[in-house]
């Protein structure tokens, strides 16, 4: 019987080899295996706070009038589903067309901000941070809601 981890393991070389492989598909492969630059709820606050980063809140307006808007957040609704031109067109608004500027995108729960992260990374931006536990919360975190953190209702919300 060829079991091939009992090979590897017995060939010091050929598994440090197969390590350096696997790390640079990982590193060098379509970019869908890259880790994404994900940012607690409450470091993003701190961040925004020192002028370090600009928080979009990227859910849809019926949910910013819900439960109100991370005080200080910009928002740029995404619908992949109706393409992603207007999304695009409007975090280049909000950056001033600078893909240098670092920014934090929040959701829901996680989702659409990994997506839209991902999105923005292929188009160029290179300093894009995804508010992974978003504003409700999911199995990695409380979110902002939870955590207590200022929210400012939506007056403008179409």
């Amino acid at each position: 019987m060829w079991r091939p981890m009992s090979i590897i393991a017995r060939q010091p070389v050929i598994a440090a080899v197969s390590s350096v492989v696997l790390a640079l598909l990982i590193i060098v492969g379509s970019g869908q295996a890259r880790a994404q630059a994900v940012v607690a709820p409450g470091d993003a606050l701190a961040m925004a706070k020192a002028g370090q980063i600009t928080i979009i809140d990227i859910r849809r307006p019926d949910e910013w009038r819900n439960t109100g808007i991370a005080t200080g957040a910009k928002r740029a609704t995404v619908h992949f589903s109706r393409g992603a031109a207007k999304f695009l067109n409007r975090i280049a608004k909000l950056t001033g067309g600078d893909k240098s500027q670092p920014i934090a995108l929040i959701c829901a729960a996680g989702v659409r901000s990994k997506h839209a992260s991902r999105l923005l990374k292929n188009k160029g931006y290179t300093q894009v941070l995804d508010i992974s536990e978003g504003m409700l919360g999911n199995r990695r975190g409380a979110g902002w809601l939870r955590r207590d953190l200022p929210v400012s209702p939506c007056q403008d919300c179409p």
